[in-house]
């Protein structure tokens, strides 16, 4: 017995010291101690050698001094100028092979750069060979002219890195259509660029966000950028372009949508300005519909009442051109004050919140879901400052533009009609002027606002304080203007002045036409930034530019130094703006 445990013990002991073997071999550990590698791979040979002429093969191996690998090649590596068929790029342990496609035909007395970028590293630290290039012309000589510059959007002077320059031996205005470039780069973060190993001549030069890595212009879904004139890859330049993207050419309507009770949504793929809605299965009266647009006309509400049917066939023009025929089931009313998520209702979206610290040079506006039809009672609406009340002096008037919007203003409003939208009413209150750093209670009783569908506000009670006058800072802005002209007549601008915050959200604006002061007063302490438009054609906004028109987007011209307020204090600024071409 014992001599058969003896045994057992020894077959154990054994299996265990197998299995603690066959565990430390089957385990990589990393060797202990020594110098962090930090050099990046170094070439030892190339077959053929870089920067050789006449070049004719079908295949490249690069062999370096330790094991490699890709990364993101993809997005790194540069081509110039493109190939019709993309090369096999492999790599196989310390060698980088490049092989063609068996049609490919390499243009005659041309200078190929392949640029990796950061994409070529070593396998064991990721050390990069920064900014790797191969070199080759299948002429007697190698290409060395340099063309650089800066490539920024055209509205807000943003860079982005990758975008596409491109250099055209052929001037056609068709060329971006349908031709691959003869050389190109791509942009770096701070939207620099340079284009390397270009044959000397002259060159058309554009810019293209391309979407698709197709080298091609595909309009739309694209942003563009060109210069007026052709370059000269010999002389010295330091080229700017500005990026835009042209202004879609068809309009149609994106996507339409019935959420509620009497209100249908049209969204368009751009500015609409002559939208007509027609019903086709339906009569209404005057004063059953009004067509609200948004601030940047892209969107449509069409507000309705009074109807009875199952579904309602609308007909939707531009000028006389249709865009569709559409037709929607109607929420019925009855349903709509069910509806136990969103019953139907009138109430406020926006108001002041007592939470926050009121502007002293705003207005008391309230947003409500619906447009008002009717207000009555306007005598028992109450403004109490702490203990002092203003009662039935309010001064209530109508405005009839804004369909959806109560303004509690400082200033009579004159009785007005809007275009499309009469006997609607929007009341604007007159207030006393607010005092500063003070305490104001706001009362409207249940019943004093009517919408479109008779529905009635429940009981409306808003606290809110006011900011102190030393909170905000001033700004008194003279602005010089310059006076463009051509070789035949004086050109006389528009200029859109915009003051902008940091995140370039437009807080005030002018349309000037010559020098003028500008006083802004009431502003947040933080800082910000001044922007014009060069309104060429004074319609009240930027227009962007259009490729085959050779028309440039419009001029836009930033203040050199971002604006620091201060509160309680009062900054004095002269800006004189630089000459702009015609």
């Amino acid at each position: 017995m014992k001599y058969q445990l003896k045994h057992i013990y020894k077959a154990i002991y054994f299996w265990c010291v197998c299995l603690m073997f066959f565990a430390s071999c089957a385990q990589v550990v990393a060797p202990g101690g020594g110098k962090k590698d930090t050099t990046p791979p170094q070439v030892l040979k190339y077959i053929p050698d870089s920067a050789s002429l006449n070049f004719s093969v079908k295949s490249i191996e690069i062999l370096f001094d330790e094991y490699i690998q890709l990364k993101d090649l993809n997005s790194q590596l540069i081509i110039s100028p493109p190939l019709e068929k993309d090369p096999d790029i492999k790599v196989k342990n310390k060698s980088l092979i490049i092989n063609f496609d068996e049609k490919e035909i390499l243009k005659p007395n041309t200078t190929y750069c392949f640029s990796f970028g950061n994409a070529l590293q070593d396998i064991n630290e990721g050390n990069p060979k920064e900014n790797f290039n191969y070199i080759f012309s299948t002429g007697n000589y190698i290409d060395s002219l340099i063309v650089k510059g800066k490539v920024e959007n055209a509205f807000d002077h943003k860079t982005e890195k990758g975008i596409l320059v491109m250099l055209y031996s052929d001037f056609s205005d068709s060329v971006i259509y349908k031709k691959k470039p003869d050389h190109f780069a791509k942009t770096k973060e701070d939207g620099t660029f340079q284009i390397n190993n270009i044959r000397d001549g002259k060159y058309k030069i554009l810019a293209l966000k391309d979407a698709n890595a197709n080298y091609k212009y595909d309009e739309e879904t694209e942003s563009i950028g060109f210069v007026d004139t052709i370059i000269d890859a010999s002389s010295k330049q330091n080229i700017l372009i500005e990026l835009f993207q042209e202004p879609e050419k068809k309009l149609f309507i994106k996507k339409h949508f019935q959420n509620s009770f009497g209100k249908i949504v049209f969204v368009f793929n751009k500015t609409v300005d002559s939208i007509s809605v027609k019903p086709i299965n339906h009569t209404f009266i005057e004063n059953e519909v009004i067509l609200d647009y948004s601030t940047n006309k892209d969107t449509l509400t069409y507000w309705f009442k009074n109807i009875d049917k199952d579904s309602l066939i609308l007909q939707v023009s531009n000028g006389s051109k249709i865009l569709d025929t559409i037709e929607f089931k109607m929420i019925k009313k009855e349903d709509a004050l069910k509806n136990k998520k969103n019953p139907l209702r009138l109430y406020l979206l926006s108001s002041p919140n007592g939470n926050e610290n009121f502007d002293l040079n705003s207005e008391l506006k309230f947003v409500f879901n619906n447009p008002i039809d009717s207000i009555k009672n306007t005598e028992n609406i109450q403004l109490k400052e702490d203990t002092l009340l203003y009662k039935n002096s309010l001064g209530l008037t109508f405005n009839k533009y804004k369909t959806s919007t109560v303004n509690f203003g400082y200033l009579d409003t004159a009785f007005t009609e809007g275009p499309n939208i009469p006997g609607v009413f929007a009341p604007y209150f007159t207030s006393p002027k607010l005092k500063e750093n003070t305490k104001y209670h706001l009362f409207i009783p249940p019943g004093t606002f009517t919408d479109i569908f008779g529905l009635k506000n429940d009981t409306i009670k808003i606290d809110f304080k006011t900011r102190e006058e030393k909170y905000y800072g001033t700004v008194k802005l003279k602005v010089n203007l310059p006076a463009g002209k051509d070789s035949t007549r004086e050109i006389k601008y528009d200029y859109i002045l915009q003051l902008l915050n940091e995140k370039e959200n437009i807080v005030r604006e002018n349309i000037i036409k010559k020098g003028e002061t500008i006083n802004y007063n009431y502003l947040y302490p933080q800082k910000y930034k001044l922007k014009i438009i060069v309104d060429t054609n004074s319609n009240g906004k930027w227009d962007s530019g259009n490729l085959l028109q050779k028309q440039q987007p419009e001029k836009v011209i930033y203040y050199t130094e971002p604006i620091n307020i201060r509160s309680n204090w009062d900054l004095d600024l002269q800006w004189k703006v630089s000459v702009i071409s015609g």
